[in-house]
């Protein structure tokens, strides 16, 4: 099928040629940064460059960096029902079985790609939210993305996107008076809907220097100054001239930031690992801005799933493992949050071609030392489909943005009513919310799993206390014969860990039991010599 999207002449800046170039790379064009470079576009040359300034009540330095999984992330082979005999009869080829994946509790597990996040699972970095979509949910990607960029109804059609209505919100007079620092910042993508306002767009775009170089150089035109007409053309020429004199503004802090900036870690090396470097640099740099996004393609799994699914995780979860050690090691890790999102889910059964094809909810991820390390949600009930035999919603994705800019920003309750034209409970996944709620802690006494497990010589069990209390842990072995006695004394409330040593021991199995308030739960731990 030939393809709707139009095409614009442009000419070439050695031969003066004309030529076709699509409106999707045009965009591109006049609005990449480079943060390895201070070459950009002048397209709005005719404009005064503006007084930057912040005019906001945005007082925090918090950043959240937005990951999607683009294409519609299987939830069920991420976080793993490890007891539901539905999950294994519905998947016979694909289903991860227990003894492969990494114990989260006992009927849940990880998928064995996400090693790397599983040590900061173990110290209390790592949170789930559990079936996570909207009503009536849409099975096109397209339509799909839209609504979680727009944050709309399913029978709602938006033109502005709920970071472009946020900040619009918070910079009533966007583009003028912008702030000093970038609002939101972009990976790999022409899908701008996430940052539009009502008459600018908020995102800039940085992607790869060399791809950018050669978008600008090849398609450069010099810019013009004269009015842009009254017509459809018109308003999208004006509106992309905007883009382009913001981005002339905020090159040099982003160049300066970049080269300001530093990883202690070594990314892996794939695209989203480039991204959590870059962003990494630009965050350790100085620069102030509080949301990013960035992606990962290849989530549709609809054939051979199994090998390319793993390869996905891999990538992903190596990368923002590196990304939390690197925050941590330049006393950066209060500030950040990781999220992941996707479109929708998978369906429960495989296909014919060994994968899954579009279903509805599926889990989010958040990553922080700032987060609450709780499971939120239940398993999806795989016995209570709907209607087209896809798993039900648990949490509106809309509940997740407005904690975020309600406990995470700090911003008033008002703001995220107004951004989504309608109220949505929280979710109480910040650790210390900035909102005028109660840091929060889990109801109950936990015990995390330990990690490594099998280990040699050594392994760390994890527990999150809900008030201060005395902690003993006690070590026995498979025959309940004490081993190792700890009283530890009064602890206080929040997360903590506790390091096994084994190396004395002989190989096999023994029981960690961790006891506060008279309660005492065990974790079974496994030394192999």
């Amino acid at each position: 099928m030939e393809s709707n999207e139009r095409s614009l002449i442009v000419y070439d800046k050695t031969s003066g040629d004309p030529t076709l170039m699509k409106r999707r790379d045009f965009i591109k064009t006049s609005m990449v940064l480079s943060a390895f470079g201070k070459q950009l576009p002048l397209m709005a040359v005719g404009r005064n460059r503006r007084q930057l300034g912040r005019t906001s009540q945005w007082e925090t330095d918090r950043v959240v960096i937005l990951i999607k999984l683009n294409g519609g992330n299987d939830g069920l082979n991420t976080i793993i029902p490890i007891e539901d005999d539905i999950y294994y009869e519905a998947r016979p080829t694909l289903a991860i079985s227990p003894g492969q994946s990494l114990s989260v509790n006992d009927t849940t597990g990880f998928h064995p790609s996400l090693g790397p996040i599983y040590p900061f699972y173990q110290n209390g970095q790592v949170g789930i939210i559990q079936g996570v979509g909207y009503q009536q949910g849409n099975l096109s990607h397209f339509r799909s993305s839209d609504i979680w960029v727009t944050g709309s109804d399913a029978n709602e059609h938006l033109l502005t996107g709920w970071l472009g209505r946020l900040f619009e919100n918070e910079y009533p007079d966007f583009p003028d008076g912008v702030p000093e620092h970038p609002l939101a910042i972009q990976f790999n993508s022409a899908n701008l809907l996430e940052f539009r306002t009502s008459e600018s767009n908020v995102g800039m775009m940085v992607f790869d220097p060399e791809t950018m170089y050669a978008i600008i150089s090849g398609n450069y035109v010099p810019g013009e100054d004269d009015p842009a007409p009254e017509s459809y053309g018109g308003d999208e020429l004006a509106y992309i001239r905007e883009i382009d004199t913001l981005s002339m503004e905020y090159s040099e802090v982003i160049y300066d930031s970049a080269l300001a900036g530093i990883n202690t870690m070594e990314y892996p090396d794939n695209n989203i690992g480039y991204q959590m470097a870059l962003t990494s640099k630009l965050i350790s740099g100085g620069l102030g801005t509080p949301v990013y996004r960035l992606y990962q393609p290849g989530y549709d799994t609809h054939a051979n799933q199994a090998n390319n699914h793993a390869n996905l995780l891999q990538d992903v979860s190596g990368s923002i493992a590196a990304f939390l050690q690197d925050m941590a090691n330049q006393d950066l890790q209060d500030r950040v949050m990781v999220v992941t999102t996707s479109e929708f889910g998978r369906r429960v059964y495989e296909n014919g071609s060994f994968g899954t094809d579009h279903g509805t909810s599926a889990p989010c991820l958040f990553f922080g030392s700032n987060i609450v390390p709780d499971i939120f949600g239940n398993h999806p009930d795989l016995t209570n489909l709907n209607n087209n035999n896809n798993m039900q919603v648990q949490y509106d994705f809309r509940q997740i943005y407005s904690t975020l800019i309600t406990d995470w920003f700090g911003l008033a309750e008002s703001v995220a009513q107004n951004v989504f034209a309608q109220s949505f409970d929280s979710i109480p996944f910040v650790q210390e919310p900035l909102s005028v709620k109660p840091p929060v802690l889990p109801a109950h006494f936990k015990v995390h799993a330990a990690f490594p497990n099998p280990f040699n010589p050594t392994t760390v069990i994890g527990y999150t206390l809900p008030a201060a209390g005395n902690v003993n842990i006690r070590i026995v072995d498979s025959r309940g014969r004490l081993i190792q006695n700890n009283h530890l004394g009064p602890i206080s409330k929040g997360h903590h860990t506790f390091r096994i040593e084994g190396k004395t021991w002989a190989s096999g199995t023994y029981f960690a039991q961790v006891e506060t308030g008279g309660t005492a739960l065990t974790q079974k731990i496994t030394l192999v010599k």
